[in-house]
């Protein structure tokens, strides 16, 4: 009994181990990251050819993240409805990016301070692992939907 408890708890602690909250912690990583979230945006919402997706380039195949970047352009222009028609995933993209930004810009104590808040947050409830599930399941829908 105390072995399958253990094993239990050991997957949980798995599923809600913080993924974001470490990245915070280095500013290099969260700049590096931000700056290219910013301009993938920004040549996107220029109307000029982006990084194209690998997966659908070699195989034909849209990855769970295709169309979110576009996505995130039209939310940034205000048409909510379009963004979430392309990709569901445009609020959750732009949250991550936004806070990529956010913590380039923060100073050091402020930023770990909100890592260790995120880091909570993280394995409270298991955010990460709920959004790689909803990841799957959304694209396994597309992919259904467009064969």
């Amino acid at each position: 009994m105390k072995a399958d408890r253990f094993k239990m708890t050991a997957v949980s602690d798995r599923l809600c181990t913080p993924v974001l909250a470490p990245v915070m912690q280095s500013r290099w990583i969260i700049a590096l990251l931000g700056a290219a979230t910013v301009i993938q945006v920004a040549v996107t919402a220029m109307d000029l050819t982006a990084w194209q997706c690998p997966l659908k380039s070699t195989l034909g195949v849209a990855c769970p993240g295709c169309g979110l970047t576009r996505a995130i352009v039209l939310l940034a222009q205000g048409k909510w409805l379009a963004a979430i028609h392309l990709h569901a995933f445009a609020p959750v993209g732009l949250a991550i990016g936004l806070l990529l930004v956010a913590g380039t810009l923060l100073p050091a104590k402020l930023r770990h301070r909100a890592a260790e808040h995120l880091a909570t947050f993280e394995r409270r409830s298991g955010m990460v692992a709920w959004l790689a599930l909803s990841a799957l399941i959304y694209w396994i829908c597309r992919i259904m939907i467009y064969i």
